[in-house]
C-alpha cells in the first residue's frame, strides 16, 4: 500500500542528475518521467507528467496504479528518492467522448 494522507496519494520517484540536468522516473509507472534543471523544477514537472499520464489512462478507461512504499534505495549524491503528490482522481465519465474517425 502507498502512502496516503487527507485523500491523497502519494507516488515514489527516483531523481538522478546527468549532465547537469536532472531526472524523475516513477517507480510505479514505467514511461512516467519529467526533467528539470533544478530539483524543484524535476520534482514540479513530476507532478505535472503524472498528471498528463493519469489523464492518458482515464480516456482508456484505466487508472493508475496504486503506489507502493519504496525504501531508500541507497541514496547517493547524484540520486535520492522522493514521493510526488498524486493529481486528483479523475473521473473518466467526466471526460469528453472521442469521436471515432
Amino acid at each position: 500500500m502507498g502512502i496516503y494522507i487527507r485523500g491523497l496519494d502519494f507516488y515514489p520517484a527516483v531523481v538522478s542528475r546527468e549532465d547537469g540536468v536532472f531526472r524523475a522516473d516513477f517507480v510505479d509507472i514505467p514511461g512516467c518521467r519529467a526533467y528539470g534543471a533544478t530539483t524543484i523544477e524535476v520534482e514540479r514537472n513530476a507532478r505535472q507528467a503524472l498528471g498528463v499520464h493519469m489523464s492518458t489512462l482515464a480516456r482508456f478507461g484505466r487508472t493508475l496504479p496504486a503506489p507502493s512504499v519504496v525504501g531508500d534505495r541507497g541514496r547517493a549524491a547524484d540520486r535520492y528518492l522522493v514521493y510526488i503528490e498524486g493529481p486528483e482522481r479523475i473521473d473518466a465519465a467526466r471526460l469528453p467522448e472521442r469521436k471515432a474517425a
